[in-house]
């Protein structure tokens, strides 16, 4: 029965920290796939999330709830701001150019956060993480429940506001056929920043829940980026719905993984997961496109 019982505690687990991975596996995959950029800076937006909304929390009192509205706003204004600055001077150049223009991004963030918060790991106070709810033997805290509810609505209003709004179709036109796009008379500078900040946020926001759960340090963004490339080349580029297969699916092996084995090794079978797919499927699950 004890085994049945942490079998459930750990799918729990797993499913809430995968549709975490989700929203930051989304982020990389729109930027991905309508930029054509290797967002290596990613993990660090998911760092500034998290930072974010432990300094408004702990500094300006705000309760949860609006700090995480405040602070999703503001990393994706900030990823605006990166776009404008580091990426978008460097669009014609080679592809490596704009590689090694998110890696300098990401070694500027992680440092700057350094110097304002810290190496010190800190705790974002919030008090849906000290409240439980029991469904059958498995516990969670209110927050994680939170954040699967809120990342299930984010997921479906992404969905709709791609396939089904003006700006989603100039996104996916965009993705078509840049010269194409630009051709007709899109904006290609709007679109690709607008996009760069969508996708940051998304990365905040992620931040912001999944941090809740978890003690936070400037270093943190660095693990969860591979998580994001490793949630892409499952799914395929491109693909919404299989990032959120990719996810869960992830978070599931980690915490089976963590609960069975050991929780040292956990990240090792994701890169597994990985492995297994390059073999088998180099496209990912649900594309058709090489990553």
């Amino acid at each position: 029965m004890a085994f049945w019982n942490i079998l459930a505690q750990q799918l729990a687990f797993g499913i809430v920290n995968g549709f975490g991975y989700v929203l930051l596996a989304i982020g990389l995959t729109l930027i991905f796939g309508i930029m054509n950029v290797i967002n290596f800076a990613h993990g660090e937006f998911y760092m500034l999330g998290a930072f974010l909304v432990y300094t408004i929390i702990t500094y300006l009192h705000l309760s949860y709830i609006p700090a995480l509205i405040l602070t999703t706003f503001v990393v994706g204004v900030m990823g605006m701001i990166c776009e404008k600055i580091a990426v978008r001077p460097l669009r014609t150049r080679h592809e490596l150019s704009l590689l090694l223009a998110t890696l300098g991004l990401s070694i500027i963030l992680v440092n700057g956060a350094q110097l304002l918060w810290n190496p010190r790991p800190k705790q974002i106070p919030n008090q849906l993480e000290e409240l439980s709810i029991v469904f059958g033997n498995v516990y969670l805290t209110y927050q994680r429940v939170f954040l699967v509810i809120l990342a299930i609505a984010l997921i479906v209003f992404l969905q709709f506001f791609i396939k089904r709004t003006t700006m989603g179709k100039l996104l996916r036109a965009t993705a078509q056929n840049r010269d194409g796009a630009a051709l007709v008379g899109i904006n290609i500078d709007w679109i690709h920043n607008f996009t760069f900040g969508l996708g940051s946020a998304l990365a905040g926001i992620s931040g912001a829940l999944l941090g809740s759960t978890v003690m936070i340090y400037p270093y943190i963004g660095q693990t969860m980026v591979m998580k994001a490339f490793i949630i892409v080349i499952l799914a395929g580029l491109g693909s919404i719905p299989g990032a959120v297969i990719g996810g869960v699916a992830l978070g599931v092996v980690e915490a089976i993984a963590a609960g069975y084995i050991s929780i040292e090794y956990k990240d090792a079978f994701g890169y597994a997961m990985l492995i297994i797919i390059l073999l088998i499927k180099p496209s990912g699950l649900f594309s058709t496109k090489k990553v």
